[in-house]
Formats: C-alpha cells, structure tokens, sequence
C-alpha cells in the first residue's frame, strides 16, 4: 500500500512530460493545449501505470494579465483494482520578475474518478516556482505543499529544482532533482531524479528520459515520450 500512495502522490498537473503547446489568441484571452503518449508515466520518481503507456492530454486557458485555468487527464493503475483515470484541474497566475525571470502560483486538485470514495484518493496542492533565463541555461525552482495528502494522511511537502541547456534550435538536455517529504509516520521522505534529451521540431516532441529514486527497492525507468501542441 505504501507504494501505491507514493506512487499516486507524485502524480502533479503543470503537465507531465515534455508535451509542446501552442497558443491560439482570441483577443485577451488565449488557449493551448498538448497531446502525449508515453511509455511509462512517471513523475516524482514513481510510476503511475505499473510500468505500463499512457495518453495523456491538457488543455490551459489563459488570460494576457497571467492568471490561467485548465485540467489535464491521464489514464492511471496503482495496482488496487479501481483506479484507471487521473484528471487535474488548476488555476493559477504566471508573471516575470525583470526580464529573464518568470515565476508561476497554482492550486490544483487531482481527481481520480471512478474510484471508491472511502479509498480518500482525492487532494489539493499548491505549488510555487521561479525560473531563471541565464541564456545558455534555463534553472528553475519549484515547491509544493497539500495539507491532506493522498489517502488522507496528513501534511506533505515537495521541493524540486530543473536544469534546461539548449543545444541548438531542435535538442535540448535537462534534468530534475526532487525532494518529497511526509509527516506522517510510516511514510519515508525519499530523492527522485531523472535526466533526458528532447527533440523539437514545431509542434512535436521527442523526450528521452531515465528516471531513478534513492527508494531501495523502487526500479529505475527509461521513458520515451511523444507529444503534440495544439
């Protein structure tokens, strides 16, 4: 059981995996979205899907004063015989600090639908994050707290930081170091880490990615993931 709460605890919307998306301007307003199939959906270290693909999709309107709001769903399994559907849905408001700085407020509950209400899968979090355009490389910081975390158990904290260098108008490589913290007793703290390439070329994406923890008997995962940006 602990496994599957941490597993759907890592589960975040601010999109999962490296899918493009365009916007379509209608006059202060404007909308994105993305499309992605993966291999493995994982994030924060842990599989959502047992190792198995995932479609995922989200779609974000957004106002030109930064203040957005959208969901974004994929199918999911925890091993627990009920769970086959994550929708988030967030609001939130983006602005920049100067001009190579950006920084992003959310709030987003994760859904699971379907799911027995007594399983408690249901919680809020909110999220803050910083980036930073050093032009050569793109770091970032992003923090997330839930005061009744997944399955009901209390306080948790997560704490992440990104680093993006660009190789050219087409490659990327990047890569992620997180920290996820519980109160509750019974519920070890645990490091997640991956690091990737990706391949844009307009509205597509290519992302190679290997994923590990410092979970001792937690595997480690290569992720291949294609997406789309409408």
């Amino acid at each position: 059981m602990k496994k599957i709460l941490l597993a759907a605890a890592s589960a975040a919307a601010l999109m999962a995996g490296p899918a493009l998306a365009e916007e379509e301007a209608a006059g202060p307003w404007s909308i994105s979205g993305t499309v992605s199939l993966t291999s493995n959906y994982v994030f924060r270290g842990f599989t959502q899907t047992l190792e198995d693909p995932a479609i995922q999709a989200g779609v974000t309107l957004a106002h030109e004063s930064g203040f957005y709001a959208g969901f974004w769903g994929s199918n999911v399994d925890f091993g627990d015989g009920e769970s086959d559907l994550e929708t988030d849905f967030y609001v939130g408001y983006g602005g920049s600090l100067g001009e190579n700085t950006t920084y992003d407020l959310n709030i987003t509950y994760y859904a699971y639908p379907g799911t027995p209400g007594d399983f408690d899968y249901d919680y809020v979090e909110f999220i803050a994050g910083i980036t930073h355009d050093f032009d050569v490389a793109t770091v970032g910081v992003k923090g997330a707290y839930t005061p009744e975390f997944f399955g009901h158990i209390g306080d948790a904290f997560w704490l992440g930081g990104n680093l993006t260098v660009p190789l050219d108008d087409y490659f990327s490589v990047s890569g992620n170091i997180g920290e996820q913290w519980f109160d509750e007793d019974g519920f070890d703290d645990y490091f997640h880490y991956d690091v990737g390439v990706t391949a844009t070329y307009e509205s597509v994406s290519l992302d190679l990615r290997y994923v590990g923890t410092d979970v001792h008997d937690l595997d480690e995962y290569f992720v291949a993931t294609l997406g789309f940006g409408f």
